[in-house]
């Protein structure tokens, strides 16, 4: 009887052993935030929305080398390609006449030159959009940020660092938040780099 038991046992266990093969790894986790896909916005659909203004545009700095200052900065932070990647944002944001009425930067020299560079004029510099790990209550901070309402028919856009929240964001990537005048904001699309194109 034991033996009977000892080989039930063993079959079991090399059934769930196959059964383990056979299933399919997990489908990977789509890039945060995940945005609502009836809300997300693209294309011409995109580009109409910011033409109105109401967004803020939350984006990652450029390409930067070696250790990094924080104000007042005492030398370059971006290499040339951290230049080339905020300049062709800001290109586009001015050649596809997207409104822009306040631009923010964190206190890091990589943020305040991409902000520049994007060439509207000298960034509002806080320490809201500082980079924060953690449980930093920059966090709630950053949320307060992207909740605010911009001046009628313009866009605000916060340089900031590679999280907000639990987002990770690539080089000079840009991801578009819509307030929703109570508090809270919801993003609606990401805009890399290499995105811009398809805008045009």
């Amino acid at each position: 009887m034991s033996r009977l038991r000892a080989a039930g046992h063993l079959l079991l266990l090399l059934s769930g052993f196959a059964l383990a093969q056979s299933t399919p790894p997990p489908a990977p986790t789509p890039p945060l935030p995940v945005i609502d896909p009836a809300k997300a916005l693209e294309g011409a659909a995109l580009l109409d929305a910011l033409h109105g203004g109401g967004y803020v545009l939350y984006m990652r700095h450029g390409r930067q080398g070696g250790p990094q200052d924080e104000v007042p900065c005492s030398r370059p932070n971006l290499i040339a390609e951290g230049v080339e990647q905020a300049k062709k944002v800001g290109e586009a944001l001015h050649a596809l006449n997207i409104p822009v009425g306040v631009v923010r930067a964190s206190r890091f020299c990589r943020a305040i030159e991409t902000a520049r560079l994007l060439g509207f004029g000298e960034p509002q510099v806080t320490a809201d959009l500082n980079f924060a790990v953690g449980d930093s209550p920059l966090h709630a901070a950053r949320r307060k940020r992207l909740a605010e309402d911009p001046p009628a028919g313009t866009n605000v856009i916060l340089v900031s660092h590679g999280h907000a929240g639990k987002v990770q964001l690539e080089l000079a990537e840009i991801i578009a938040y819509r307030p929703d005048g109570h508090g809270a904001s919801e993003p609606v699309a990401r805009i890399r780099l290499e995105d811009w194109g398809r805008l045009r």
